[in-house]
């Protein structure tokens, strides 16, 4: 029974960061590398003359320039809903009594969060790095104190 108890937990916790990342790129275009270059770049660039390999150079730019934007944007979206989702989950998970699922929910909240932050934390202004780290340390605080140790009352 145990055996099924870890198996539970651990296919929630591998499942719901899983679940977030293509939910959010179901909604938000997550930009592909390769369209932001140009076939054969460096050939044309070699056999364009001056002209034209200035016009290659700024098309190129600008190709790059909307695909860090783009990628910008989807890393922003990812974070503003698997870091809300996971710290969520992570609560739940603290109230629910079956074990499988609340130990699920609180791991897959966990790799949620880091999900979040993982590839964004470059985007992030600090202020939200801290905010939301914050929140995310009382939580953490929060279940410790409250729900996993049973306290001793006079």
């Amino acid at each position: 029974m145990i055996a099924k108890k870890i198996a539970l937990g651990f296919g929630i916790a591998v499942i719901l960061p899983m679940m977030i990342h293509y939910g959010v790129g179901s909604f938000v275009e997550n930009p592909n590398w390769n369209d932001s270059q140009i076939d054969n770049y460096y050939e044309k660039h070699e056999r364009a003359d001056e002209a034209a390999q200035k016009e290659l150079e700024a098309e190129k730019l600008n190709k790059i320039e909307r695909f860090e934007s783009a990628e910008r944007y989807y890393q922003k979206s990812l974070f503003f809903v698997a870091v809300p989702v996971g710290l969520f989950a992570l609560l739940i998970g603290s109230f629910i009594q079956q074990k499988g699922l609340g130990t699920g929910l609180m791991f897959g909240g966990i790799f949620s969060i880091c999900n979040g932050y993982a590839n964004n934390w470059d985007y992030l202004d600090d202020r939200l790095k801290f905010i939301s780290l914050l929140a995310a340390f009382f939580l953490f605080v929060w279940i410790s104190y409250k729900k996993l140790e049973p306290r001793i009352t006079c």
